[in-house]
């Protein structure tokens, strides 16, 4: 009998309400190149306050593509890259393609819950390519939103221009996270935004490049320095791929003032969010509707700074790139409660779906998480996920400054001297990952598995993998050490996955057998 009680124990889900199942209003905020891994949280204290401590966290969150573009499409069309197509930021590689506006963009989530009724508002970072003359101007609005102020291009912090409902406004001075934060407050003051449910995205610059803090958050974190992980600035050898030990490895003591620099302005551009939140937040009281809202605030993707020598950036197959931070409160959601199975971008999709009520088409290649479970199980047992990371890279020589040794180099891409013209993407910075992820149910204790094997597509067909419960930081490869039968079962996961297309992507869900 104490078994069986157990058991429904383990069954029951957190969430406990009529609401949580129909009919809710969903805010999602999705922040530009926020890691997790590097203290990436730490300047939102509203936020956490206002939505972790009051809601969930989610431990295990991670992209499938560690790039803006492709994330950004997973986000929004619950597909693994090879399924939508958007393998990088370039129109040639997806980013706003015609393929991507005929065939992806009019079935993507906001687009299925604005068929179903909900009135839907889009503002700030869109897809890197959008708005521009050769991927349909600002006249093209993106199915599905009834308000659309989409930033023309990436993200900026000045000088930038927005597709406001199809017409172009530039604005000079205007601290986008600041407009962004305004048209948001207009939007939920609408008297017919309160009449029926509503979705609201918002998609803040920062923390990307260029870094330019408000002028009121100036200097703020003056005195910080880039975290000094285990993995920073180490000297890069034969077993990591060959981008990374291009020169310098390590990267001389001068440069450090600058990654030091990048990391402290990074937080400094996230006090606005925060400040953003905060005011989403107080209106959302103010209109009495937080009973019948959820409020999830992620990034599209994690980052580096300084990490195995790479100056700052992405598009690299390690957990500072592929963890992102998720948090998410709502009606029947418990507080300061923590989740720590795996949850993708692509689950977002069936996820938001879920939420409104809606069924996921077939296509969909991620699982829902909504209803919360209050454990990591699944009819009592370990959640056991093996899921994809993929990569495509780019070259670019525009991108290759006639100062570095690489110049007019088509294969190569973000080669600049301000990094020691150190290059951050390739062509042939190309990679497939499975990543194997199996939580203990009990809080506290390591990963019964917690591995990822990668296959690079390049001269050298590099291969490298981790064990994250003895070496979280990534320093040991241990692809030559793998026995043959061990080789053989990722290799069959991750062809299976490269290929695969809706529910055969789910093989967490699966009672896939691997044949012995």
């Amino acid at each position: 009998m104490k078994k069986f009680i157990l058991l429904l124990l383990s069954l029951i889900v957190v969430c406990r309400v009529p609401e949580c199942y129909s009919g809710s209003n969903i805010v999602l905020i999705v922040t530009d190149d926020q890691d997790l891994m590097l203290g990436g949280l730490t300047p939102m204290v509203k936020t956490r306050n206002l939505i972790a401590n009051m809601g969930i966290t989610f431990s295990n969150a991670f992209v499938t593509t560690p790039i803006c573009c492709p994330s950004r499409a997973s986000i929004l069309s619950g597909q693994y890259q090879h399924n939508h197509h958007t393998v990088n930021n370039s129109v040639s590689g997806g980013c706003s393609s015609r393929h991507w506006q005929q065939h992806v963009e009019p079935r993507t989530w906001p687009a299925q819950l604005h068929e179903a009724g909900y009135t839907t508002f889009y503002a700030g970072k869109y897809l890197n390519q959008y708005g521009y003359e050769k991927t349909g101007g600002v006249e093209h609005l993106p199915p599905g939103w009834d308000w659309w102020i989409g930033l023309v291009g990436n993200s900026r912090y000045y000088n930038y221009t927005l597709s406001v409902n199809g017409t172009a406004e530039f604005h000079a001075n205007d601290y986008l996270t600041d407009i962004i934060k305004d048209h948001a407050l207009q939007f939920l003051r609408q008297k017919q935004v309160t009449e029926k449910n509503f979705l609201m995205v918002l998609a803040p610059p920062a923390p990307h490049a260029p870094f330019t803090p408000a002028p009121k958050y100036k200097d703020y974190y003056k005195n910080v320095t880039a975290m000094r992980t285990p993995n920073f600035n180490v000297p890069v050898h034969e077993d990591k791929h060959w981008l990374l030990r291009l020169p310098p490895s390590p990267l001389p003591e001068s440069i450090l003032p600058e990654l030091d620099r990048v990391y402290r302005q990074r937080w400094e551009t996230l006090l606005s969010v925060d400040d953003l939140v905060e005011s989403v937040m107080k209106q959302l009281e103010s209109l009495e509707l937080l009973q019948n809202t959820y409020v999830i605030v992620t990034s599209d993707h994690g980052y580096h700074v300084g990490q195995f020598g790479l100056p700052w950036d992405k598009r690299q197959p390690y957990e500072m790139d592929i963890r992102i931070p998720l948090m998410m409160r709502g009606p029947g959601l418990p507080q300061k409660h923590v989740v720590t199975r795996s949850v993708l971008n692509i689950d977002f999709a069936p996820t938001f779906l879920s939420m409104a009520g809606l069924e996921a088409p077939p296509w969909m290649d991620g699982v829902s998480f909504f209803p919360v479970q209050d454990s990591n199980s699944t009819n009592g047992t370990e959640i056991d996920r093996k899921f994809l990371i993929e990569y495509h890279g780019e070259g670019k020589k525009k991108t290759v400054s006639s100062e570095c040794p690489y110049h007019q180099n088509r294969n190569l891409s973000n080669c600049v001297p301000e990094q020691l013209c150190k290059c951050q993407d390739s062509k042939n910075n190309t990679f497939v990952c499975v990543r194997h992820l199996q939580p203990y149910i009990t809080p506290g204790l390591q990963s019964a598995n917690d591995f990822v094997f990668c296959k690079f597509k390049d001269s050298e067909n590099f291969t490298e993998a981790y064990d994250l419960n003895v070496d979280p930081y990534q320093l040991n490869n241990v692809a030559s050490s793998m026995s043959p039968a061990e080789e053989k079962r990722y290799n069959f996961w991750l062809d299976r996955l490269v290929t695969c297309s809706g529910y055969s992507c789910q093989l967490d869900h699966q009672s896939q057998i691997y044949p012995l």
